[in-house]
């Protein structure tokens, strides 16, 4: 399955679950330009379908239909055509799949609206079986090239449908309904209806899942969006999808298929048939790895690699083998540093949460200690450790945007964004409360014990210009910082790396499927996502036939082992590569994959710390991890990676790594050559292979963000740390203020810069300076705007305020004071004011702030609404999503789906219902998915209302504004009466649903 990336990004399924519908439309559809009759036409909620007696006593719970009661209403108006699935030995495949194609055609001809494809006679009677999603596939094209294919719907009856991802592709290649018959009967009890309509409500989640991370709403509009590796030309033909490495020579076709049916069908009589077995590579190495780490001795471990690559191959690269050379040289020569790093390798990005303490700090010690990369999550780092590690540490933006503020920003010069990961692409991440302890909670700037949620997407990025945007913003808060951008890998892979690259980025880092993550769902780590091999050489071609190879670092990362694997994947185009899983192993992990549990026994995905407190837990062994230990570890393998590295290097002839980047010629396929065909990826473009420029090396002067012909008011340094003052400044003055923050903060991360005199800089007469306004802004700087702002501004704030209020017009009326999308995303300290209104997704992640949106309800709210509450309200629709800390208070409409996602924190909303803003219109702008309570002010509620909006009061008439001022000044007396709050009902999520 493919996810989106950066445009049109992932949606939240968990959080805004009322945003999505799994309709279907049974029957024969409209036509789309003459006038006809209306057809039989059945829509029902979901295209799963449950049959026989279990259907039936279903059908009034799930208030869903059976399948035979859907088939026995159309056969009644005799619409129904039922084609088998199946052939006969005298047929071929293509023929069998013509022949059904030309009956299902015929029959839509002939007035049927409902074809049933069923593999019901499969197996017996000399009827062979045909995988359903050929027969689908092909009968949906067939329609299509005919015009018929809006005058049906195919149902799909089949026992070959027995997962989700079986479901999400005969869906996508043509089935409108499906009745996976096997999977309902599997788990159907004579008892209880429960474990069936338990599973058809999973199926229903899983399937918005899967629209979700390609940021699809609605089912209907989902389609072909995945893609295939090693089809045969003629399968890959009929399904019509995107396929890698096939060709017309693979041992696989319809041929072998067809023996695969007679082989099936000998079975399917045969009582002694038994499935075959799964073969899993990490119980079979972890001890080897662990054998690297401690003795630092490779040897042991590329033997027992090589025997289970050439017997069991499972991964592209084991296909490939590095083509003999008779040139060699001394391994002493042989050069594999990358920039100013003597390793071109990477630990991976773990948070600081996902990771115990010791590990976590293991990473960045080893690392620094062998002078190459190690990436820190998205979850904030431990105060001493920020600034230790300024060459060999970077630091990461995701959407969660855990504990990242100035302070970050300027620990390092390398600063990674996350759009996504191989291991669970399209999803956010999930870290239960009871992971949150106090050093966490501190270092996230979040409440202790309450869940953290990373949204799926960031939400200041739905196009590449966004992404452009939120690089030069990082690259103004340090502008000394390379920044890296993190995706996973998908069909289009290539377009997007040259989107990335030309949006500013230094750095591509791409994330294969086969990445660790022991916390994710089974269903993206086996479905979703591309090998890293097929990112690499997609990404590498398209930027060498951009002119922007030379320009940007590739990091490649997702299931490496070895160094054969490193020297492979970097002769495809990578200029470094990723360990997440081989560092964990090299410090005591041993992949059991309970990482989300919270009982790791080895101490390393947990936050159990002695062996008294994993007792507690209930766990009967546990081994803490050593600091030193773990560091000597870490150090031991990528030692012996490097050396093997070099040796494999110098194995060829050449003394510098990073010359042979991209020299995919140097590789050849010697296995599987009936399996998968991989000519494509071995063929080296006839573009000229500029030079090199490391990402790491260029030191050149960052250009700052503004529109041609215009001066940027933030250019000067000497300016930086003083007051100005500024008259109507427009929209191409970006990011405007952070560069303050920047100047302040660097060589200040002991918070020296808090005794730095303070900064006001003000934007007067109607300005509306441009996107970004005071992101990661600090204390000590105050920013105010007689105007409006636009999308981003205060992001990530750390302390100081930002206003932004009305300016007076010609008439002597004050005007706008309106912010766009994101006001104060993950803002952790300061004051931030909107006088008007706010756009969508206002105090999203707000993490310890105070938020005050003083737009107010200027005609009345009527008491039954039918829709558009966001065109009306004061914030534009998701106000509050997934906040963990600090205070909101919305004068007005707080507008749709608020409070989403939100485990921390209060947010108090205005009561006037003279304005028609009652109880019950506030609870109905609160998210479906929002687990929080609408209540009255307690004492502390009326003391943080008062507080508030006294500043509020204050601040509104030192800019000339006393009739408003003025207006606002009751609500001051008794607050209770106008405000209610909202503050979530703490239930700790169950530790399996982390994601993290």
């Amino acid at each position: 399955e493919s996810v989106a990336v950066v445009t049109n990004p992932a949606i939240d399924r968990d959080r805004e679950m009322e945003h999505f519908s799994t309709r279907t439309v049974i029957g024969k559809r409209p036509s789309l330009v003459d006038k006809t009759e209306t057809s039989y036409v059945i829509e029902l909620s979901s295209p799963i379908l449950i049959e026989g007696k279990i259907g039936n006593d279903c059908a009034t719970e799930l208030h869903h239909p059976s399948y035979d009661q859907i088939v026995h209403s159309f056969r009644e108006k005799q619409l129904a055509h039922i084609l088998s699935a199946t052939f006969t030995a005298e047929e071929t495949i293509p023929q069998a799949l013509e022949r059904l194609s030309n009956e299902a055609c015929e029959a839509v001809r002939s007035g049927k609206t409902l074809l049933v494809i069923d593999d019901a006679e499969a197996h017996q009677n000399g009827n062979l079986w045909i995988d359903p999603l050929l027969i689908t596939s092909a009968i949906d094209q067939s329609l299509t090239k005919q015009d018929l294919r809006r005058d049906c719907s195919i149902l799909l009856r089949s026992g070959a449908i027995r997962s989700l991802h079986d479901f999400v592709v005969a869906y996508g290649l043509g089935a409108d309904a499906i009745s996976p018959y096997l999977m309902f009967a599997t788990v159907a009890s004579e008892e209880s209806t429960a474990p069936v309509a338990n599973l058809f409500k999973a199926l229903n989640k899983g399937l918005e899942k899967v629209i979700s991370t390609i940021g699809i709403h609605e089912l209907r509009g989902y389609s072909r969006l995945f893609s295939s590796i090693g089809l045969h030309d003629e399968i890959a033909d009929v399904l019509n999808i995107v396929n890698f490495f096939g060709s017309d020579s693979l041992q696989y076709d319809f041929e072998a298929l067809k023996q695969d049916a007679i082989a099936r069908a000998e079975d399917y009589t045969n009582e002694n048939a038994k499935p075959g077995k799964t073969f899993h590579v990490f119980p079979r190495i972890w001890k080897a790895i662990g054998e690297v780490a401690q003795t630092g001795s490779y040897d042991n471990y590329r033997e027992k690699l090589n025997e289970l690559e050439i017997k069991t191959p499972t991964t592209i690269r084991h296909l490939l083998d590095i083509k003999k050379t008779e040139k060699q040289v001394p391994v002493e020569k042989v050069d594999i540093s990358v920039g100013e790093h003597s390793l071109p390798f990477v630990i991976a990005s773990m948070s600081f949460g996902s990771q115990n303490e010791v590990a976590f700090r293991a990473y960045a010690e080893a690392a620094d200690r062998l002078n190459m990369v190690s990436l820190n999550g998205e979850g904030g780092e431990i105060k001493d450790m920020l600034g230790k590690y300024p060459r060999t540490r970077g630091q990461q933006i995701a959407s969660g945007r855990f504990g990242v503020n100035a302070e970050l920003l300027n620990s390092s010069n390398l600063l990674e964004i996350k759009i996504g990961q191989g291991a669970k692409p399209g999803e956010g991440g999930h870290l239960p409360g009871s992971k949150v302890t106090a050093k966490i909670a501190e270092a996230r700037n979040a409440t202790i014990g309450s869940d953290l949620i990373s949204p799926s997407n960031n939400h200041d990025i739905y196009s590449i210009e966004d992404l452009a945007q939120m690089i030069s913003e990082l690259k103004t808060a340090n502008d000394k910082a390379k920044v890296a951008v993190k995706v996973p890998v998908v069909p289009n892979i290539g377009t997007i790396a040259v989107g990335i690259a030309k949006a500013g980025a230094d750095i591509i880092t791409l994330s294969g499927f086969d990445g660790g993550t022991g916390a994710a769902r089974i269903h993206a780590l086996q479905h979703v996502g591309l090998p890293v091999e097929i990112g690499v050489k997609a990404a590498h071609n398209a930027l060498l036939e951009a002119g922007l190879r030379n320009k940007v670092e590739i990091w490649a990362d997702g299931g490496i082992k070895s160094a054969l694997d490193v020297l492979k994947v970097m002769l495809l185009g990578a200029n470094r590569i990723g360990f997440g899983t081989l560092s964990m192993i090299a410090i005591g992990c041993t992949t059991c994959r309970g990482c989300h549990l919270d009982t790791c026994h080895v101490g390393i995905a947990t936050q159990i710390e002695s062996v008294a407190q994993a007792k507690e837990h209930g766990l009967r062994r546990f081994v803490p991890r050593q600091f030193e230990t773990a560091v000597q570890g870490l150090v031991n393998l990528f030692t012996s990676f490097g050396n093997e590295l070099k040796a494999l290097t110098a194995s060829f002839g050449f003394t510098r790594l990073q010359d042979i980047v991209g020299r995919s010629d140097l590789l050849e396929q010697t296995r599987g050559l009936e399996q998968l065909n991989l000519s494509n990826l071995l063929e080296v473009l006839e573009v000229e292979q500029m030079a090199q420029k490391e990402a790491a090396a260029s030191a050149e002067e960052p250009s700052l963000l503004v529109a041609a012909g215009a001066e940027y008011l933030d250019y000067y340094v000497e300016d930086l740390h003083r007051s100005r003052e500024f008259t109507s400044v427009t929209s191409e003055q970006r990011v405007l203020g952070s560069r303050v923050s920047c100047h302040r903060v660097r060589g200040r991360l002991d918070g020296s810069y808090k005794k730095l005199p303070d900064v006001t800089l003000r934007y007067k007469n109607g300005s509306i300076p441009g996107n970004g306004l005071g992101a990661y802004n600090t204390h000590g700087i105050h920013i105010h705007v007689d105007g409006g702002g636009q999308d981003g501004v205060g992001k990530t704030a750390f302390g100081g305020s930002i206003f932004i209020l009305k300016a007076k017009g010609k008439d002597g009326k004050f005007y706008n004071g309106s912010v766009g999308k994101g006001f104060g995303y993950g803002a952790q300290k300061g004051l931030l004011i909107a006088q008007g209104n706010a756009d969508a997704r206002a105090g999203i992640r707000l993490s310890g702030a105070d938020m005050i949106i003083g737009g107010q309800v200027t005609t009345p709210i009527p008491e039954k609404e039918h829709g558009n509450i966001g065109t009306r309200a004061n914030i534009k629709g998701f106000a509050f999503e997934y906040m963990t800390n600090g205070r909101g208070i919305v004068l007005g409409d707080p507008g749709p789906w608020i409070c989403a996602g939100m485990t921390g924190g209060v947010v108090y909303l205005r009561h006037q219902p003279e304005m028609g803003l009652t109880k019950a219109a506030l609870e109905r702008r609160i998210a479906k998915g929002a687990q929080v309570r609408l209540e009255p002010l307690n004492e502390r509620g009326k003391s943080d209302v008062q507080e508030l909006l006294s500043k509020y009061i204050e601040l509104l008439k030192e800019h000339g504004q006393h009739e408003e001022a003025q207006s606002l000044q009751p609500l001051l007396e008794k607050p209770e009466n106008h405000f209610f709050q909202v503050i979530p009902t703490k239930e700790q999520a169950d530790p399996s649903v982390s994601t993290e």
